[in-house]
């Protein structure tokens, strides 16, 4: 007599996997109400970017304090075991058609409206902190990704330069000059320009590289703006400016949690915060994109298959 497969789920039990997996996701977003799941989300998001912004809030529900995430698998290619016992993330993986499907899509005419599409399921990762590296692996262990840098020093400098170039293909130009008072930096959208503080013993350049992120976060929120976006006071837009240049510059290795933490507890709670992530996780992913375009290296994650 034949035996059902294992891994074959009845009708019952893939509605209950369905309903289990919207109940996660719709938990995951409910947390973005608050104004700690807000803060975890931000802190998770700067390590991982690259990922969804579903998958974001996933991650940031399940374990907070996660900064890289891999499949089982994958971490054995990286020179690291999962360690026994240790329970996985849930996020969303893609699952592009298989080459049977393309092929019986090719050879029925590949009509566009047709095509098998990617579909998406939850799969389970596990965070760096439940590894451990393999005594013998050939080579050792990938050395997972350096520390952030400190806003002193100068390590990032030559940031500013494709930060300055992506500035000229929304419109606006950045100055670097003396700021008269105590601004370190502005944004003017009539004129469409940026004025940067000049690099000095009290002014470092990684300070200066974060303080222009900063300002081409105000230049986005204006002249990005999509129909779908939540109108914004001028308390709402520092407060997207500021989630905006942190994650960013978390991306690019600079710490400025320092500046941001501080503000960022100051926040309130209710519907509008949740309202803002989308729009900061896309205003944020603009400005990555344009720096790693240009090479600068990342403390980004790879979007890691299971």
């Amino acid at each position: 007599m034949a035996t059902r497969n294992r891994y074959a789920l009845s009708d019952e039990e893939r509605a209950e996997k369905r309903a289990s997996e919207r109940e996660l996701m719709a938990e995951a977003i409910e947390q973005l109400r608050s104004s700690k799941g807000w803060q975890r989300w931000l802190r998770v998001r700067r390590h991982f970017h690259s990922y969804s912004f579903h998958n974001q809030l996933l991650i940031a529900f399940q374990r907070p304090g996660a900064t890289r995430v891999a499949g089982f698998r994958r971490w054995l290619s990286l020179g690291y075991a999962v360690r026994k016992g240790e329970r996985g993330l849930s996020i969303w993986a893609p699952c592009p058609p298989s080459k049977k499907k393309l092929r019986e899509w090719r050879e029925a005419g590949a009509d566009p409206e047709n095509r098998p599409r990617t579909y998406f399921r939850m799969v389970k990762v596990f965070d760096r902190a439940q590894v451990d590296p393999l005594p013998e692996f050939p080579g050792g262990p990938v050395v997972l990704d350096p520390p952030l840098v400190p806003v002193e020093g100068d390590g990032l400098a030559g940031l500013f330069e494709p930060l300055t170039s992506f500035a000229t293909t929304i419109g606006y130009t950045v100055v670097v000059e003396e700021i008269p008072g105590s601004a370190l930096g502005y944004c003017s959208p009539d004129r469409q320009h940026i004025g940067v503080e000049t690099i000095s013993a009290e002014f470092s350049a990684n300070a200066q590289v974060g303080v222009e992120i900063h300002e081409l976060a105000h230049a986005l929120v204006r002249c990005d703006r999509h129909e779908e976006d939540p109108d914004l006071t001028y308390g709402d837009e520092e407060i997207v400016v500021e989630c905006v240049a942190y994650t960013v510059c978390s991306t690019v290795g600079l710490d400025t949690s320092g500046w941001s933490v501080p503000y960022m507890a100051t926040w309130g709670e209710g519907d509008a915060i949740a309202r803002y992530a989308e729009l900061i996780d896309r205003l944020a992913t603009r400005l990555e994109d344009a720096v790693l375009a240009s090479g600068a290296p990342a403390g980004g994650r790879e979007a890691v298959a299971a």
